[in-house]
Formats: C-alpha cells, sequence, structure tokens
C-alpha cells in the first residue's frame, strides 16, 4: 500500500531530514504551512490531495494553530474527509502556556488517531500534565540527529575570531531560543567564579523577561557574552564551533533539539536529567545533573572540563550517528503510518 502524508509545518531543519528520509522509504509527502499563514490555502490543498489518495497528516507542534478554534475546524474538517491525524509530540505543553494551551493539547490529545513520543517518560508524563487516563495508540522513537545539517567548515580558531572570543579562555555554549526554562539563572550562579572561562548565551528572544534578566547578569558577569538574535542556519557552526563544551540548564523540557545538534558538532553537553534528556546523554559523551541546582551544575561542568571533552566530542557525533538514525525513524514512523 502506497503510503502518502501531509507534515506540518514545512519551514524547519527536522521536518527537512524527515520529508527527505520519508521519501527514501517509500511516503510521498506534501508539506503544508502553518495555518497563521496559510488558513485557505491549506483546506484547499488539504481537499484536493485527499482526491489523490492523501489519508493522513503528521502534526509536530500545535503552535501552527493561531486559534484553538482553527484546530478544532481541522480537526473536523479531516474527520469529514476521513483523514488520520498523528501528533508528534515535540512539547507535551508549549513553554509558558497558559490554562487556555493546556486545555488545547488535552483537546488534541485525546481526538488524535495516534501519537509519537520521544521518550519513554513522555507516554506518562503526558497524560499526568494534560489530565487525562487513557493510553493513546503510540511509537516511541527519539528525536532525530543534525549531523551534516548545517555548514561546519570553520575552525575552532576562526569562529571565536569572528565572535571576538580569546583563543587562550575555555567556553561554554548556552544555544537556543531565550526564554525561562533554559536555568541561566542556575548558569550564571555557576559560572560567575569560573577562572579563564567564557559563557556564551546565543538565540533568538522568545520571551522579553528572560532577556531583561540576562542582560542583568551581563553587567554583573564579566565572563558573561550575550547573542540576542536570531541565528540563521550558516552561522550555527560559529557558536559550537568556537565553544569547548555545551551547557544546558533545562529548568522544563519535553525533548531538547539543542542536545543532538550539539553532538552534531561534537560537542559533549552537560545538562539536567529531565524530560526526555535522561535517555540520550550517556556518560562518555555527557554528564546530567538535577535541575535548579547551581552547585551540581558547577560540579558538572568543571568535571567535563577535567576529562578528555574533545575525545568525548567524536563520541557524541557517531553514537547521534546511530541514536538518532533517520533511516531507523522513517521506517519506524511509516509502520505507524501503516497501521493507522
Amino acid at each position: 500500500m502506497e503510503i502518502k502524508v501531509f507534515l506540518i509545518p514545512k519551514n524547519h531543519e527536522y521536518i527537512k531530514r524527515l520529508t527527505s528520509s520519508l521519501a527514501e522509504a517509500g511516503v510521498q509527502v506534501k508539506l503544508l504551512k502553518p495555518f497563521h499563514y496559510s488558513s485557505f490555502s491549506n483546506l484547499a490543498k488539504i481537499i484536493f490531495y485527499r482526491g489523490k489518495g492523501y489519508r493522513l497528516i503528521h502534526v509536530h507542534w500545535l503552535y501552527i494553530f493561531p486559534f484553538g478554534l482553527v484546530m478544532k475546524l481541522f480537526y473536523y474538517l479531516c474527520r469529514l474527509l476521513r483523514i488520520k491525524i498523528i501528533w508528534e509530540m515535540h512539547n507535551i505543553l508549549p513553554h509558558d502556556y497558559k490554562k487556555s494551551d493546556k486545555r488545547n493539547c488535552k483537546w488534541f490529545y485525546e481526538k488524535v488517531d495516534a501519537i509519537i513520543f520521544h521518550s519513554r517518560n513522555d507516554v506518562q508524563e503526558s497524560k499526568r500534565l494534560l489530565g487525562v487516563n487513557h493510553d493513546k495508540k503510540n511509537i516511541i522513537i527519539p528525536h532525530g540527529n543534525f549531523n551534516e545539517s548545517y555548514e561546519n567548515g570553520v575552525s575552532k580558531k576562526d569562529a571565536r575570531k569572528i565572535l571576538d572570543i580569546p583563543d587562550d579562555k575555555r567556553v561554554i555554549l548556552c544555544f537556543g531560543f531565550i526564554r525561562k526554562n533554559r536555568g541561566y539563572e542556575y548558569l550564571v550562579e555557576a559560572t560567575k567564579d569560573m577562572q579563564d572561562t567564557i559563557v556564551i548565551i546565543a538565540g533568538k528572544i522568545l520571551e522579553k523577561d528572560a532577556y531583561n534578566k540576562i542582560l542583568d547578569y551581563e553587567k554583573q558577569v564579566p565572563n558573561l557574552r550575550i547573542f540576542a538574535k536570531w541565528i540563521p542556519n550558516e552561522e550555527v557552526q560559529l557558536y559550537f564551533n568556537a565553544c569547548d563544551i555545551v551547557v544546558l540548564p533545562y529548568t522544563s523540557i519535553t525533548t531538547s533539539g539543542v542536545v543532538p545538534l550539539a553532538y552534531a558538532f561534537s560537542r559533549p553537553v552537560v545538562t539536567t536529567s529531565i524530560g526526555g534528556i535522561k535517555d540520550v546523554v550517556e556518560d562518555n559523551i555527557g554528564i546530567l545533573v538535577p535541575p535548579n541546582d547551581s552547585e551540581s551544575l558547577r560540579n558538572g561542568i568543571n568535571k567535563l572540563l577535567s576529562m578528555d571533552f574533545e575525545t568525548m566530542g567524536k563520541y557524541a557525533y557517531e553514537y547521534s550517528n546511530n541514536r538518532f538514525n533517520w533511516g531507523f525513524i522513517a521506517r519506524e514512523i511509516k509502520k505507524l503510518y501503516e497501521t493507522v
């Protein structure tokens, strides 16, 4: 049986990798934009391609719907057209969610035909957080890797020169959207007295309050460098190649795309033992610490910097190639499509 599926949204590196891998596995894919920009166009495409055999829609993030009403209209149209819906749960709840977000996530969980989880932890945690007491048809697969997704030709020396980072310093990177779940306060407290060490915080501002706090930290902590901006794909390599290790002290998280991104640039990580992260950080490629604990974070950072972190980074790259293999992920998702 030939499988034809819609994927939403379209402009994301994860979706690009998944689309090409599904195509190699024999699945035909049509990409749709978030409904903010393309509601009528999306609806027209769904109706048109339903006549050409597209009977599945694979949704990744619920931010694709500008309002709960749009999400419900989308669902009922799919039911009318006898189209099945699969939700890949990158986040159980949006970051900094409101009550309405929780209601919408619970509603969508209860209505979809199947869910793709990225860790075993998420299966029960989703039921707990959303207040549901029944399981959904599901599979558990890891977040795919980003190996070879981004340009990676600049040397550490050149990357530091471009970012104006001294060659003789140890460099720690905290990368990703700037929002309060990143645990910046614990990172700053853990590193503020570290000698010969630079801490880089880099990413687009999503929460203004979190950004204002790290601006205050920058005034107090001389070893802190902030790059608060959207970072184009071709510039991602500058930040990862300039650093020695990646530190991600999340206070809450479902799945982290930054962990496999660090591995793609052969960088080991120090991060918190929460959510699905526990499943993807092993002793030879990183260190797990408790959340909301500056002392444990400091000890973890010092421990990793005292180890052969360059060799650990090489292990991380190979681990990512094997553990987060796109061919395996596409085959498992295709099996789910077939059963749905």
